[in-house]
């Protein structure tokens, strides 16, 4: 019975694993073929004569390569602006005991639950009157400290034990050495998490950088895409290939941290 169960679960573990991977495969396929393929009224699945044609038209008609680099600029800055600022907050609210430190805490948690479409027209109207309109740094700014992850770095912060804290101050140690010594190194698997989850918010942002940003070479890779329907019709074939270009950095990210990832995630429970 017991093997049964587990054939059956497992049967099912590889059905949700090929549901959730296939539009990633379907996008690649479609990528693949002439439009003419993609737009016929008789389907099919894998391409007639399969071609790289989109690959290249997406690299030497449009601003592709541009619209790369501004996006890596983007998510790279939000990715270590926002571990230079969720690190210290989360050691603060998970080590350092200060009035109105719980009160706090759940304000800053309060944030997830703020619709990032409430702050556009404040946003907006504040870097308008710093004339960082249609600039990266407009596009970068907002995707600064992540709630979620002073959240995971202070749940993973509080199960590292106060005995190390202790040792080091009784060796003389400051607040602020104790932070870079022992809490960061220890807190790697929690970081990563961060790392991730920061730079993929910062990628996959579209609404944001339309707003602030005009200059088409200015573009980061999610804006130029859905330019293409704008510039080219609407061609299907060459969308595909621009979003699978698109996709690369993020899968990459999650493959060489992937391990990190689940260690933070499972650990970030734990209590001191």
């Amino acid at each position: 019975m017991n093997h049964t169960r587990k054939v059956v679960f497992r049967i099912l573990e590889l059905i949700f694993i090929f549901l959730w991977i296939f539009p990633l495969i379907w996008l690649v396929i479609t990528s693949l073929k002439l439009e003419e393929e993609v737009v016929t009224k008789t389907f099919t699945f894998w391409p007639q004569n399969p071609t790289l044609a989109n690959y290249v038209k997406a690299f030497t008609s449009t601003y592709i390569v541009n619209w790369m680099g501004n996006s890596f600029i983007v998510s790279l800055g939000a990715m270590l602006l926002t571990l230079l600022v969720d690190a210290p907050i989360a050691y603060a609210f998970a080590k350092i005991r200060f009035k109105g430190r719980n009160i706090l805490f759940w304000a800053v948690m309060g944030g997830m639950m703020v619709p990032f479409q409430v702050l556009i027209v404040p946003l907006y109207l504040q870097f308008n009157s710093y004339g960082m309109i249609n600039t990266l740094s407009a596009a970068l700014l907002p995707r600064v400290a992540l709630p979620i992850g002073i959240f995971i770095l202070k749940q993973f912060y509080e199960g590292i034990p106060n005995d190390l804290e202790e040792a080091a101050f009784i060796d003389g140690a400051s607040r602020y050495r104790i932070f870079l010594r022992i809490i960061i190194p220890l807190g790697q698997s929690a970081m990563a998490t961060v790392i991730i989850l920061s730079f993929i918010n910062a990628w996959n942002d579209f609404l944001w950088p339309l707003i602030v940003i005009n200059d088409t070479i200015k573009y980061t890779i999610t804006v130029g895409i859905a330019n293409f329907q704008g510039t080219h019709g609407t061609q299907y074939s060459l969308i595909m290939a621009g979003a699978a270009v698109a996709s690369i950095p993020q899968i990459f990210f999650y493959i060489f941290f992937r391990k990190k990832i689940i260690a933070g995630i499972a650990t970030s429970g734990m209590k001191g």
